[in-house]
């Protein structure tokens, strides 16, 4: 059996499903989970996975069977976990511009991604 989603179909799908994610705020929500706007929330933290992803979904009305083809979508844009979904799949979101913010000051320790 093969390792994923086959590639063709990853590119010929790719506008769609970032277009569902985009109108179904999946963006904006895992943003919120990840980067809260304001202190009244703690943010979670990436443990490497799909976790936040997944739930986020579900919550949204995506079918299980959906799941293979928008994460394949997803790592095809460099998003292998939940936080490299806003670094490298998403054009703007709070997380990316914190990690800017925050290597522009010469912050020292500052990584992308922080395993759980």
């Amino acid at each position: 059996m093969g390792a994923g989603p086959d590639p063709d179909l990853i590119a010929s799908i790719t506008p769609d499903v970032m277009r569902c994610l985009d109108d179904s705020g999946f963006f904006e929500k895992l943003d919120n989970v990840l980067c809260p706007k304001d202190d009244s929330h703690n943010a979670e933290s990436c443990s490497g996975t799909y976790e936040l992803s997944e739930s986020i979904l579900r919550a949204s009305g995506f079918e299980e069977s959906d799941l293979g083809e928008i994460f394949g979508v997803l790592q095809a844009k460099g998003g292998f976990c939940d936080c490299e979904i806003l670094y490298n799949a998403s054009e703007s979101n709070r997380l990316k511009s914190k990690y800017w913010r925050a290597k522009a000051r010469g912050l020292e320790g500052h990584t992308r991604h922080t395993p759980g």
